[in-house]
């Protein structure tokens, strides 16, 4: 018996994952020396890294080696247009300098010597190694927003996905262009950037926002086509995908069956905007009363016109309404 002491039990031994450990899990999943590596990843899924951001990107870069190519997103924030008055302190995009908001190791890679950024306003992709300048080259405020995921295709590249579940981050939304979907929906985000010349200008787009809450259920069958290496880096269970035919079967699943991507969500406005721009509600399974029920289709319609110029008033009862009705009918 202890008189006077408390029993205090001792704080778990949290694992550190050393910079080795995390080449021989990169090997493992499929990564190779020479290969053009695209990386989209939760760092947090992990776990502690031994040396952090810099020790995983040097552990990338060992595994592929110098004849390797590596890329991450560099993406930034946008607004909708409608919302973007004036030129504002943070929402002007430079792309020697803005951060990236797609997480700690791609802002750290993103500033490392020797890697090239692309110029596009709210997609831009960061690359490093023997074929960066031609995945960023031209991806520009005049190019698709997606398009380096089509280019690292052509040179047969592979998409690592750590921690993200069933996310196959900006892929979809390149799969999502190449289907005909992207610029469907008039829904223009942009931002204040500084082209060539240093003059500030306004960056609309049309293809950069879509939803993809369906694509997830396109792992399961690109898992069939036997397209997935699954495996863990650290602690986060990963996916390593050749983007050529990932990318080729995602597209051809939206241009046959554009219902494959529209959410349940009454207020997705891309969703209900995409249905009802392409007519897709006789071709929809097991419809919801949204997209069966002409008023309520017309009544949406009207909300999201206003919605899509920046007016949002009064749309939420509405869709409150025609949710109640559908739980209830």
């Amino acid at each position: 018996m202890n008189i006077g002491h408390e029993s205090v039990s001792e704080a778990p031994e949290v694992r550190e994952i050393s910079k080795s450990q995390l080449i021989r899990d990169f090997k493992k999943i499929g990564a190779k020396e020479g290969d053009c590596l695209g990386v989209a990843l939760s760092f947090r899924s992990v776990g502690r890294v031994e040396g952090g951001p810099d020790a995983f990107i040097d552990a990338l870069l060992d595994t592929i080696g110098p004849d390797g190519t590596l890329m991450m997103n560099s993406y930034t924030r946008f607004y909708q247009v409608p919302q973007i008055k004036s030129p504002r302190k943070g929402r002007i995009f430079d792309y020697r300098s803005t951060p990236t908001w797609t997480g700690l190791v791609p802002e750290t890679f993103r500033k490392r010597p020797g890697t090239i950024r692309s110029r596009h306003p709210l997609s831009s992709i960061a690359a490093t190694g023997k074929l960066a300048a031609y995945l960023t080259k031209g991806h520009d405020e005049t190019a698709s927003s997606y398009s380096p995921y089509s280019r690292l295709a052509k040179i047969d590249g592979k998409m690592l996905y750590i921690g993200l579940g069933n996310d196959l981050v900006s892929m979809r939304h390149e799969a999502q262009s190449l289907a005909g979907l992207l610029d469907v929906v008039p829904l223009e985000v942009g931002i204040y950037y500084q082209d060539g010349k240093g003059e500030l200008k306004l960056f609309k787009s049309k293809d950069t926002y879509a939803c993809i809450k369906k694509l997830k259920d396109f792992v399961p069958i690109i898992k069939n086509l036997g397209l997935v290496n699954d495996g863990m880096i650290g602690d986060a269970p990963s996916m390593l995908v050749p983007v050529r035919e990932t990318l080729n079967a995602m597209t051809k699943l939206l241009k046959e069956d554009p219902t494959l991507n529209l959410c349940d969500n009454v207020t997705c406005i891309w969703c209900r905007e995409l249905e009802r721009r392409l007519n897709l509600y006789n071709t929809i399974r097991n419809p919801a009363l949204f997209q069966r029920n002409r008023l309520a289709i017309s009544l949406i319609a009207l909300v999201n016109k206003h919605r899509l110029k920046g007016r949002h008033r009064g749309a939420y009862p509405i869709f409150k309404t025609i949710d109640l009705l559908d739980k209830v009918l």
